[in-house]
């Protein structure tokens, strides 16, 4: 492999995440992975688990294997309409708890973010 591997899926990581037209926040928000750990796989500085490239990969709409295709780092990748819990149109609610949660550390994103995966979950079953 040429390169440096770690550096290749952050600028992987980046242009899907661009791609979409989301911000480092709104992946965070949207995958429950704090935004300053996404900031340091994007800069190479973090090496990522297997459970969190699938993470990253359900939430940007992408089949795991897209993330790891480095050599068409440039290239477009179909993906699938943008899912969120939201419905098109934000309610200012949600506008707000949104708001919220950027003003939020890192550590406390990471808790509301696993209260919400516990609701959701409970919700689901």
């Amino acid at each position: 492999m040429v390169g440096d591997p770690l550096k290749q899926f952050g600028q992987r990581l980046t242009f899907l995440r661009k791609q979409r037209g989301w911000s480092q926040e709104k992946l965070a928000l949207e995958s429950g992975l704090a935004r300053s750990y996404l900031s340091g796989i994007e800069r190479g500085l973090r090496n990522v688990a297997l459970i969190n490239i699938c993470t990253l990969a359900d939430t940007l709409g992408v089949p795991p294997f897209e993330m790891l295709k480095f050599s068409e780092e440039n290239g477009a990748v179909n993906v699938e309409e943008l899912r969120s819990p939201f419905s098109g149109d934000e309610t200012p609610a949600q506008r707000n708890v949104r708001r919220y949660m950027a003003r939020l550390d890192s550590d406390d994103q990471d808790v509301v973010a696993a209260v919400a995966r516990a609701l959701a979950r409970k919700r689901a079953g």
